[in-house]
């Protein structure tokens, strides 16, 4: 079973950790206008209700702690995500297939195969430096490197 990696799946999870963001970010931005505009009427009033304040306070409180806790355990991987994007261009979001190093050698077997060499015949398939041959292939490809795996995709 191949390692291979699809861009199409890798943007989809960097998509779901960017809303879950923007969600936590927005969810804060809101606690802390209604806490202003809470303290404001309050102030403006000369009415201070303890009660009040001390749940907006903890409105606020509730939607830091989220936010840094998401950022705690999932930023690292949004950041990865980004800038593999930014290294993979034009083909990450319609699909752009990411194949192991340690792989690339049997995927070079594969391309040979699908060029209609068979697999089941000892000549010349047993007699080709496939190392050799995987890296002339790698000559089309560029290579990134994902939660610290490098990778070769076709550039």
């Amino acid at each position: 079973m191949s390692n291979y990696l699809d861009t199409r799946d890798l943007y989809k999870r960097q998509c779901e950790l960017q809303e879950a963001l923007d969600t936590l970010e927005t969810e804060l931005e809101d606690a802390l206008d209604d806490d202003k505009e809470m303290m404001n009427e309050q102030f403006h009033d000369n009415c201070f209700d303890q009660l009040t304040l001390d749940n907006s306070k903890s409105r606020v409180s509730d939607a830091q702690k989220a936010l840094s806790d998401w950022k705690e355990e999932n930023q690292d991987e949004l950041t990865e995500l980004d800038d593999l994007e930014t290294e993979v261009g034009r083909e990450w979001m319609h699909g752009a297939t990411l194949i192991p190093e340690d792989e690339f050698t049997a995927y070079a077997q594969d391309c040979a195969e699908d060029q209609g060499m068979d697999r089941n015949q000892p000549w010349p398939y047993s007699c080709i430096d496939w190392d050799q041959a995987a890296d002339e292939l790698k000559q089309d490809f560029s290579c990134c490197t994902y939660q610290g795996t490098d990778y070769f995709f076709r550039s």
